[in-house]
């Protein structure tokens, strides 16, 4: 890979043009070689869901710059939850390495020259698996280091390898053995949180013992931490999350949403870590301002989109 626009995109969308329409309009600018778009069905009977779903279908017709074109767009609906894995999968079928956009998930032309440099870096590095778009506590400035390495980069934008994601465990994590080997005790660097951590593992363990995650970042994530692996997070914010709730949300939203993004086109790396493991400060800033602070709001979040979505029929 030699410029930005040789890195392979996965943009996937489904019914809020109004986020859509922003990362789309980023990705156009990039011109990807390779692009690969997918968008699930609409939900039958919702008629809005059905016209916004149209509008983003409807995007195809931008794509004005020479590219080699991939296209799924699913004739009946399945679920956000198999939807996403999906994606990634029929992504990571033609792809060895490439980046992951949401419709929601605004990238700055920074961090595609971001993941330019790295990807290629630590394409055979297995303790690596995926490059973040996302920094949460930019004010953690105690070196001159470009990015870190972290267990907590958020997936809002990132960029990730097919013999990383490939990996990732489907049918559910053993919660007493998690909490036999006291992993979050060895992961996060605060007893509440990994306390924290366990209770929810407990709360969401179903009668086989097994925690099925409702999201894939979770899968990916928990996979990842399980074989020592961890991620990357820039010295500075790149990708902006602007979904959810809303620019004029609360809550949440503003420990972690609509953060700015830089303008320029570029993302120099001069100094990289001299050492390739999560940094220990960065984690326990992240944990207090960010994990438990929103940890019981997530929560909630998870048992009000489960009844709204009905994952387990799914």
């Amino acid at each position: 890979m030699n410029t930005i626009s040789d890195i392979p995109v996965l943009f996937f969308p489904f019914s809020r043009p109004l986020y859509a329409r922003q990362t789309f309009d980023a990705i156009k600018k990039v011109k990807p070689k390779k692009f690969y778009f997918y968008c699930d069905k609409a939900s039958e009977g919702k008629d809005e869901e059905i016209k916004n779903n149209n509008i983003i279908r409807n995007y195809i017709k931008e794509i004005d710059w020479e590219c080699d074109l991939k296209t799924w767009f699913r004739d009946e609906n399945i679920g956000v939850y198999q939807s996403i894995l999906d994606a990634i999968d029929w992504f990571f079928e033609h792809e060895e390495m490439g980046i992951i956009l949401e419709e929601d998930c605004v990238p700055s032309m920074a961090f595609f020259d971001f993941c330019l440099q790295l990807l290629p870096k630590y394409k055979n590095d297995y303790r690596v698996w995926y490059i973040g778009g996302n920094n949460l506590i930019e004010e953690y400035t105690p070196n001159t280091y470009d990015y870190y390495f972290t267990f907590f980069a958020y997936q809002w934008g990132w960029a990730t390898w097919a013999n990383r994601w490939k990996k990732i465990i489907r049918t559910g994590f053993d919660v007493e053995k998690i909490i036999e080997y006291k992993l979050y005790d060895q992961l996060y660097a605060s007893k509440r949180g990994a306390k924290r951590a366990y209770k929810f593992l407990k709360k969401e363990k179903n009668e086989n013992g097994l925690w099925k995650p409702m999201s894939w970042d979770y899968i990916f994530n928990m996979t990842m931490r399980m074989n020592g692996g961890f991620g990357i997070a820039p010295r500075i914010n790149l990708v902006t999350n602007i979904g959810v709730f809303g620019t004029n949300s609360k809550g949440i939203n503003k420990l972690t949403h609509n953060r700015k993004i830089p303008s320029n086109s570029n993302y120099p790396i001069q100094n990289h870590p001299p050492f390739i493991v999560p940094d220990f400060r960065y984690n326990q800033i992240f944990i207090k301002k960010i994990l438990l602070k929103e940890n019981i709001f997530i929560n909630r979040l998870f048992v009000i989109v489960n009844k709204f979505l009905n994952f387990d029929k799914k």
